[in-house]
């Protein structure tokens, strides 16, 4: 039996109201960036995080169902 690992490929599909401003995505890198802005009622020290990095084997961004297909199949 050959061991072989999981590749983890991710399909975007973004929407009319698509976080753009909080989701930035680079196809090339295949990397997806999530940040939130820090809530200021939540005093002026915060630790909480505010930002994500993702990074993936292959990152297809608005493709179609055949490459789509093409690239996983």
């Amino acid at each position: 039996m050959v061991k072989q690992s999981v590749r983890v490929v991710i399909r975007t599909r973004p929407t009319a109201d698509f976080a753009s401003k909080n989701i930035k995505i680079d196809s090339a890198q295949g990397t997806i960036n999530l940040s939130c802005e820090k809530d200021p009622e939540d005093g002026h020290v915060n630790n909480k995080t505010d930002s994500w990095k993702f990074s993936f084997e292959k990152l297809l961004h608005n493709a179609s169902q055949d490459e789509t297909y093409e690239a996983t199949a």
